[in-house]
């Protein structure tokens, strides 16, 4: 909606002077059912044949208004031509920015044309631009609609060409509304976009980024270390180059860098997929993820519409100190962060495969580390029928646990082949070293859906006597929801492999080692796998219950590996609380259980802005260790801009006493966080920062959001103005800001608030729509008059005060402002001097021009301040 400054005041006055007496409200009859769209008129310049008077409101039967400018104290030439105000759906005539929804859906914003008819009213003129927006099925339009398209029209008279059509505008905000049957729309899905409308973006720069430094002294000796997280990118047109890494330093060791994805890749919406070429890793549908240096041909389900779309993990753990958590996967970084002592959720990790459990390291303040893993595998692989999967790789694999690259080969596909069967089947091979080909079903059934594969796999092997081994392992998974119970079982799921059977990376290994002269056997070789995930809610009042973990057995090594992790958490009245069971490693490669009683209490009343909680936990793990924390945290800021916490802890076992302690502060260009703690023979320390620096061809922007895929907001003259929906990001004095997390391929609105903008400025729009594709740097401009307020005590010749209501317009003939009551001009202008010509009628007389010149230094500078004038219109 445009931001009109003092035009609210005018509105006002020109309302207050129209009081209920002014009024005079006519019930007309229905215009003709054959009557001519006033739209089909504007072709012609805004002339009209005079059987299309009043057709937009009579034909709807609408009330009309009409006022008498008696009651404005106007007679003769000096009387305002008031007619364009009868009906609700009119407008000043010219060229606007205006919201257009079709059936009640946004389908666009653009400038639309409204032109005056000969009965005084002003109508929207329909172009084929605006045609282009409406997603209309032509197979079922009216022979004539087809036959307008053919000849060319710079204006549609909808209403006239597509029966029972209707164009309504409502000028107070701006918005034109289509109303279409909807027989006549090509019908979509929900949520859908089409492809043309996705925006690949503008050149850009992306430079992500989390950084820490750690440091601890514990038993006299201090131990340093730092970590930074690299998220960089170039975009140039449908290109998009990527690259993701870490840099890990440890006194003790040195730093080192270490390259996760290097890969450039293309959107090609046609097929649904995109190419990729670098080094990145395998999705995991069906075979588990794997790094690669080559190529890959990937469908990508987020292009479909929202309601045809077909997942990380959540990490939790509990910790006694402030902590370091490290996320690994195939033995590669992807996720660090320090967090406060007490139970942790990880729940924003970035997707990396659908298949490779997750490696969970907890690194405590004192030196003591703890580790478990998190399954990560897809569950039953249903598909809407004729939807499909694929995925296509030729390279080499790129694994930091071997001394060589070989070579890596996989093609998989799955299909929805009725509502309740899916089928799906892959290979994968790494020349003639190793191969191993899949496939199975996925059928859904009243108790839930189930889905079964088998894989047969070869490898070679020098030590085995025939010169290979060749195994199968089979897999079952099932899930079900339950809406009613409001629960989510997945059993994701049991496999059996024989003994000859290696999966690739298994198989790799076993490679390895015998080029180095060892034993494939070191290689351990799962057996049986058990995965489970529950959510349970319980009924009312009862909370609710999860539980996540897998068992493993091998056949060459006794070892049984059992992680879990089980929880159950309810409420009463303000006091949250839950109860929790988790099993890990520790650092000397025991397991260890551990058992938490946590409690949430907020500390003032629930009406506060940022209220602070109070937290409290109990824990106890099989070695005997027993302890209790109770702390404090919380955000402050209008926009929650800064956290902070304090935490004290008491364990026994000879581990004492601890504080420890954390804040944050979240700029707007970066967020900055730092922790403390002290305990029994330990102090330690962390600082970090994280954020984003975008450039494009016309500047540069920082944010304290990381992300992949942004809007840069140009709004110059609008420094301050905040962005709708993220905290914290505000239009920099620059005239821009950066939006993330941004859903690629599906209408994202972006809005502004001009309110706390530096300087009071009239804004052509406060929203916008964009569809970016997955890593796109949008650019969204936000047009602005940023021009000097200009309040004109103007006269005519006669002494008298220009008529109220009149318009104003610049010399180039835009519109700037109009009159208020007593002759008073409001007017926002950019130059220093000008004429500005008032019209309050077509008549001859009806109109003056009044000549300005800014008072020094005011021209160019955007201000709050109103210049205040006195001028005879001539």
């Amino acid at each position: 909606m445009r931001r009109h400054f003092h035009y609210s005041l005018l509105a006002s006055a020109i309302w207050s002077a129209m009081l209920p007496g002014v009024l005079a409200v006519e019930n007309r009859p229905a215009a003709p059912s054959g009557a001519v769209s006033a739209a089909e008129s504007a072709q012609a310049g805004g002339t009209s044949s005079p059987d299309t008077a009043g057709q937009a409101a009579d034909s709807a039967g609408a009330d009309t208004v009409s006022f008498d400018p008696a009651f404005l104290g106007a007679a003769g030439d000096r009387q305002i031509d008031l007619s364009r105000f009868e009906s609700s759906d009119s407008a000043v005539p010219g060229t606007w920015p205006t919201d257009i929804y079709v059936n009640d859906e946004k389908v666009a914003h653009e400038k639309v044309v409204f032109a005056e008819q000969p009965d005084k009213r002003v109508r929207p003129c329909l172009s084929t631009d605006v045609l282009k927006q409406i997603n209309l099925n032509y197979s079922q339009l009216p022979a004539a609609f087809n036959e307008a398209l053919k000849r060319g029209m710079k204006c549609y008279p909808l209403e006239q060409l597509i029966p029972q059509a209707s164009v309504i505008y409502d000028s107070g905000t701006q918005r034109l509304d289509i109303s279409i049957p909807q027989a006549m729309m090509d019908n979509r899905a929900r949520g859908y976009v089409s492809p043309e409308l996705w925006d690949e973006g503008v050149p850009a720069l992306l430079f992500g980024y989390n950084a820490s430094a750690y440091t601890t002294r514990s038993g006299g000796k201090s131990y340093n270390s730092a970590y930074a997280g690299l998220h960089a990118g170039m975009n140039l047109g449908a290109w998009y180059f990527r690259h993701d890494g870490s840099y890990n330093w440890q006194e003790q060791s040195g730093g080192s860098y270490q390259s996760t994805n290097n890969y450039v890749q293309r959107d090609i919406p046609a097929i649904k997929g995109r190419v990729r070429i670098g080094e990145t890793s395998t999705g995991g549908q069906l075979f588990d993820t794997l790094p690669f240096r080559g190529i890959e041909l990937v469908n990508d389900d987020r292009m479909l519409p929202q309601s045809q779309r077909g997942y990380a993990p959540d990490i939790r753990g509990t910790a006694r100190t402030n902590a370091r958590v490290t996320v690994r996967q195939n033995g590669r970084v992807i996720y660090e962060t320090t967090v406060s002592p007490g139970a942790f959720v990880i729940d924003d990790l970035y997707p990396s495969g659908y298949g490779g459990n997750l490696d969970v390291m907890v690194t405590e303040a004192d030196g003591t580390v703890q580790t478990f893993q998190v399954p990560y595998a897809s569950v039953t692989r249903l598909l809407r029928p004729g939807q499909h999967h694929y995925d296509l790789v030729a390279g080499r694999y790129n694994s930091t646990s071997l001394s060589s690259n070989p070579n890596l080969y996989q093609a998989t596909y799955e299909r929805g082949l009725t509502n309740i069967l899916t089928g799906y089947g892959g290979i994968q091979g790494s020349g003639a070293d190793y191969y191993a080909i899949q496939g199975g079903l996925a059928v859904s059934t009243p108790v839930g859906a189930f889905s079964a594969d088998i894989t047969q796999a070869r490898t070679h092997l020098k030590t085995m006597e025939s010169g290979s081994s060749s195994g199968q392992s089979y897999e079952l998974s099932y899930s079900k929801f339950i809406p009613d119970t409001n629960s989510n079982l997945t059993l994701a799921a049991y496999r059996f492999s024989t003994s000859g059977y290696y999966d690739f990376q298994t198989a790799m290994q076993a490679q390895d080692e015998e080029k180095h002269g060892r034993s494939a056997n070191n290689i351990w070789r799962p057996k049986n796998r058990f995965n489970i995930t529950m959510n349970q809610g319980l009924p009312e009042g009862w909370g609710q219950v999860y539980m996540t973990g897998y068992t493993q057995n091998y056949w060459n090594e006794d070892k049984t590996d059992l992680q879990y992790q089980f929880g159950y958490s309810n409420s009463w009245k303000r006091l949250s609380y839950s109860l929790s069971a988790g099993r890990v490693r520790d650092m000397d490669g025991h397991m260890e259980t551990t058992w938490l009683l946590s409690m949430t209490l907020p500390l003032s009343s629930e009406m506060a802005d940022n209220p602070p909680l109070m937290t409290a936990s109990l824990s106890r793990d099989s070695g005997g260790r027993t302890g209790g924390q109770v702390g404090v945290s919380g955000t402050a800021g209008d926009e929650h801009q800064y956290s902070y916490g304090v935490t004290g802890s008491s364990y026994n076992q000879g581990t004492g006493s601890s504080v420890a302690m954390n804040g944050g502060y979240r700029s707007p260009y970066t967020s900055l966080t730092a922790t403390w703690g002290a305990g029994r023979d330990y102090q330690s320390g962390s600082v970090g920062m994280s954020g984003t620096v975008i450039g494009w061809p016309w500047g540069v922007v920082a944010t304290p959001y990381t992300g992949d895929t942004f809007a840069v907001v140009e709004a110059k003259g609008a420094s301050g103005a905040k962005v709708g929906g993220y905290s914290g990001i505000h239009i920099d004095p620059w005239g821009h800001a950066a939006v993330p997390y941004l859903n690629p391929y599906e209408m994202n609105e972006i809005t502004i608030d001009p309110k706390d903008a530096k300087y009071s400025v009239d804004l052509e729009n406060t929203s916008e729509k964009v569809a970016p594709y997955d890593g796109a740097v949008s650019h969204i401009v936000f047009k602005a008059d940023t021009g000097v307020p200009l309040l004109i005590m103007a006269t005519t010749g006669d002494g008298q005060p220009v008529p109220f209501g009149a318009r104003v317009q610049d010399s180039a003939g835009n519109a700037v402002g109009s009159v208020g009551q007593a002759g008073q001009l409001y007017a926002r202008v950019e130059k220093a001097r000008d004429r500005l010509t008032v019209t309050w009628g077509e008549g001859a007389g009806q109109s003056c021009a009044v000549d300005y010149t800014l008072p020094a230094g005011k021209a160019g500078r955007p201000s709050n301040d109103i210049v205040r004038l006195s001028a005879q219109c001539r």
